[in-house]
């Protein structure tokens, strides 16, 4: 009875993966983002101010953030792009040892990097 039924299933599996599907989805791999962080590195310790570098194939000025544990802005700095790269020191206050995020996105907010880090006074 056993065997059987795993020619069954084995059969309804190759029915179903080998028809054609009436819809199809093409497969590009993972979307890569026109903003890439170089610094600071994830987990990282980062003390005020926070150096953001990177670079970016968007042509408008990219708003770089330290934010806390629960996304309340420490602090803010606007950067311009020269030759695809972008760098900023962006001045924060952490009273204690907080784990924090450090956002950059464009102005729009349709593309955004958080960098998970932790912030120290």
């Amino acid at each position: 009875m056993l065997p059987r039924l795993a020619i069954a299933a084995a059969i309804v599996l190759c029915v179903t993966a080998c028809s054609p599907s009436k819809h199809s989805e093409t497969t590009t791999g993972p979307v890569k983002s026109p903003i890439v962080v170089k610094l600071p590195l994830s987990q990282t310790q980062s003390r005020s101010p926070v150096t953001v570098k990177g670079t970016s194939t968007l042509s408008e000025p990219l708003t770089v953030e330290v934010l806390n544990a629960a996304g309340k802005q420490l602090g803010s700095k606007e950067t311009t792009l020269s030759d695809g790269r972008f760098s900023v020191d962006v001045p924060f206050t952490a009273k204690k040892l907080i784990p924090g995020t450090v956002s950059v996105h464009d102005e729009s907010g349709e593309h955004t990097v958080l960098i998970s880090v932790v912030l120290t006074p």
